[in-house]
């Protein structure tokens, strides 16, 4: 039987409590050795260890490391993991079960937990822009003097741009009039300031992130609407989510 979770939950979060779906989230952590996270209860240091395996109501983690977090587990017989999976965060409360030493290989076999936390998107998330939708961005440059470029990445307050024209014609830390297509046949008119570049070799283009400026109520309702359908539909063709 697990303990109560003796932690805060972390803010904007869905608390998981479905086995089956726990249990199908925590096997991606094992497919990719996502590094975690440990808090050890009662203890402020932070310990790294990664998910092996998860075998039925078992989840098997690898030995702690720095080692010192060792002893701490065994006596406390808790912990609190964290990890992130595509960029959110995800984080559950588990008791240990029983220790494995075989082959000099420390393993703790730990209970599936109860309740998992899955961080929703914050408001800086940026989520990408599939391929197949070529979203036009229109930068007026100077009076009556446009580029051309596609919209990469958005998050709710700014966008990545891949630009395709001659090197230099914009300049960092400025402000440009732009016109950026949003998925489903939306548009946004707006001001951006251009925070960064590069360029994307071996292509004749660059990358830009820019921040919107003054974005209206509506315009950014308008843009978390977007992000939200696009992570719905990342979600759902994921096979193994």
């Amino acid at each position: 039987m697990q303990l109560s979770n003796p932690y805060k939950t972390l803010p904007d979060s869905e608390q998981i409590s479905d086995p089956a779906k726990i249990l199908r989230l925590l096997e991606r952590f094992t497919k990719r050795y996502i590094p975690i996270t440990v808090q050890v209860p009662g203890h402020k240091e932070h310990y790294t260890s990664c998910i092996v395996d998860v075998d039925g109501e078992n989840v098997l983690f690898d030995e702690l490391l720095p080692t010192t977090g060792h002893e701490l587990l065994v006596t406390e017989r808790a912990l609190l993991a964290t990890g992130k999976l595509d960029g959110i965060v995800i984080q559950f409360f588990t008791t240990l079960k029983h220790v494995d030493d075989k082959d000099k290989m420390i393993t703790y076999h730990m209970e599936l937990p109860s309740l998992l936390e899955y961080q929703q998107r914050r408001q800086n998330y940026r989520v990408h822009i599939p391929m197949a939708m070529k979203l036009p961005v229109i930068i007026e440059i100077s009076s009556g003097i446009m580029v051309e470029g596609e919209l990469h990445n958005l998050s709710q307050s700014g966008a990545g741009l891949i630009i395709l024209t001659d090197k230099n014609i914009m300049e960092p830390r400025t402000r440009y009039e732009c016109a950026v297509k949003l998925p489903y046949d939306e548009w946004i008119y707006c001001t951006a300031d251009l925070r960064y570049l590069k360029n994307i070799p071996p292509q004749d283009a660059q990358f830009f992130g820019v921040q919107f400026v003054g974005l209206s109520p509506v315009q950014s309702r308008l843009i978390s609407r977007c992000i939200n359908e696009l992570e719905r539909e990342l979600i759902r063709k994921r096979p193994d989510y």
